[in-house]
């Protein structure tokens, strides 16, 4: 007879695979509540965002490309908020838009935007490295996480820096083939086809209140 998993157990399951995803360089859907955006994010870990995984991106998403990063590596790039007054219905904390200056051309192309995303990453990168404005577009994180705000940006750096990475995260809202967002059904369906993680950002809080010794943002 098999024996039952519980509930809670299968929900921090599914957060350690896609933390083993996130080793691996391998892409993520993280959704939110139905009352809060209703939307999903494919997000894959910055430091592998390379020229494939930017188009495998833009095949599913609306083309808006972020970079998730933890509140004091927008500080180390000097990375100002993108407003002061943020009237944003969720305050998501948008800096200043930015290019990798080396090797580039416009920013846009696929590869330009990828190598821009590692360069984020990158713990050698400095702020004069980075043309303002630009194609990608950070994010900063709450110094909590998700234990502080119920975002993706955070389950975004809260996944990486739990995968023993930098915490700056390649995400993108998923949309449906007739571009309108995709909601908990589309993204099961795109999970399921892809071989995708499919994990709630209140997993990804879960997760982090079970393991309370795990990497913190910072």
């Amino acid at each position: 007879m098999a024996t039952a998993v519980h509930p809670a157990t299968d929900r921090l399951q599914r957060v350690e695979q896609a933390i083993e995803a996130f080793r691996r360089g391998a892409f993520v859907i993280v959704f939110d509540d139905e009352s809060r955006e209703n939307e999903g994010d494919l997000m894959v870990a910055a430091e592998y965002t390379d020229e494939a995984a930017m188009a495998y991106l833009l095949d599913h998403t609306s083309g808006v490309v972020c970079a998730a990063l933890p509140y004091q590596r927008c500080a180390d790039l000097d990375l100002p908020q993108m407003v002061d007054d943020n009237s944003g219905l969720h305050g998501t904390a948008f800096t200043m838009s930015v290019d990798l200056i080396a090797g580039g051309t416009t920013g846009i192309p696929a590869d330009e935007r990828a190598r821009t995303l590692q360069a984020l990453a990158d713990p050698g990168a400095r702020a004069e490295d980075f043309a303002r404005p630009g194609h990608i577009f950070p994010i900063r994180a709450a110094r909590g996480g998700v234990l502080e705000r119920d975002g993706h940006t955070e389950a975004a750096v809260d996944l990486s820096l739990l995968a023993g990475l930098s915490g700056v995260t390649t995400i993108c809202e998923v949309v449906r083939p007739d571009w309108a967002m995709a909601r908990l059904g589309d993204l099961r369906e795109l999970a399921e086809r892809e071989g995708l993680p499919l994990i709630s950002v209140g997993d990804v809080a879960a997760y982090r209140r079970a393991h309370a010794s795990a990497p913190q943002p910072s």
